[in-house]
């Protein structure tokens, strides 16, 4: 018997890669397509909620992907993947963020886009397919845009994502500054985190010409809760380093409401960051304001100074 194409995001899922797993699956479903959501990492606690919010079950967690066929979304580089995706056959990628290394050895649907979230594009391809969105995918497919730019207040917002989140409020029946906000209260639900537990709970691997980096985001309306814990975290944020050999680690604790984050740094190449992002860190310690977004603040400029 044939397997099912798995639809997957990256290794440490948020809300808009296991939405738009769940969403995309569901559109090739209607389309005939043996297709089955899944997921590379543990579901956060925002997450949790949107899937108890929509009734909807966590999809299938997969370990080693190498002899799966795959639909990627939300992510295109292998540092990012689920195990084992170098050697499985990725048949679609549907993502919004930068063209990483992935390499397929015939040509597939590749969809990405400049927009704020890939819950904007899914909600494009339902409408290009002719297929109806219903209550509940529209409940998921607002919660993965609401989630990814912060209640429309990212500056990876676009118009495309605002015109599109109300559509989805309509159809959900929700009013979406209301539940948006609910879902930064859920993201700043840190609870019982060990202090390694937050620093990778968003956490994105990057190659940078020859230089490894790791960038981790905390998103709250709570910062001073993260760094009363700075020691604690800047600590693990060392072993990491060692462990995994990284230039520098980065650890942004974004104030959602405030517009602005602080950053945090272990490794060796400070001064490269502070060029870069045009900041001083004093004490492994830096201000950002008006930085939210890690895929269009910083990422871009630490790629320029690195590479």
């Amino acid at each position: 018997m044939a397997h099912p194409v798995y639809v997957i995001g990256h290794q440490q899922p948020d809300t808009d890669t296991i939405c738009s797993a769940l969403a995309y699956a569901r559109l090739k479903q209607a389309q005939g397509a043996d297709v089955v959501p899944a997921r590379a990492g543990k579901v956060n606690p925002e997450t949790r909620f949107v899937l108890d919010r929509w009734d909807v079950e966590i999809p299938t967690l997969i370990d080693d992907a190498a002899t799966d066929r795959l639909i990627l979304v939300d992510h295109n580089e292998y540092s990012q993947a689920v195990s084992g995706a170098r050697e499985a056959e990725i048949v679609e990628i549907v993502d919004h963020h930068r063209i990483g290394d992935i390499e397929t050895s015939d040509p597939i649907f590749f969809r990405n886009e400049p927009v704020g979230s890939t819950a904007t594009i899914l909600t494009q391809l339902y409408d290009e397919a002719d297929e109806a969105i219903d209550t509940e995918t529209a409940g998921l497919l607002l919660s993965g845009l609401l989630s990814d730019t912060l209640v429309l207040r990212s500056p990876t917002t676009t118009d495309t994502d605002r015109s599109i989140a109300e559509r989805l409020a309509e159809t959900a029946s929700v009013d979406y500054e209301e539940y948006g906000k609910e879902l930064l209260q859920q993201k700043s639900k840190l609870g019982e985190k060990q202090p390694r537990e937050m620093v990778l709970s968003d956490f994105k691997e990057f190659e940078f010409g020859s230089h490894h980096v790791g960038i981790g985001q905390i998103e709250t309306v709570e910062q001073e809760e993260v760094l009363k814990q700075r020691d604690a975290i800047l600590a693990a944020m060392n072993e990491l380093v060692s462990e995994r050999d990284y230039a520098v680690l980065l650890l942004l604790v974004t104030d959602v409401l405030g517009e602005e984050s602080i950053a945090l740094i272990a490794g060796d190449h400070v001064d490269t960051v502070e060029d870069a992002l045009d900041t001083t860190f004093t004490d492994r310690e830096a201000f950002l304001p008006g930085v939210m977004s890690r895929k269009n603040q910083v990422v871009p400029p630490l790629e320029e100074t690195f590479s």
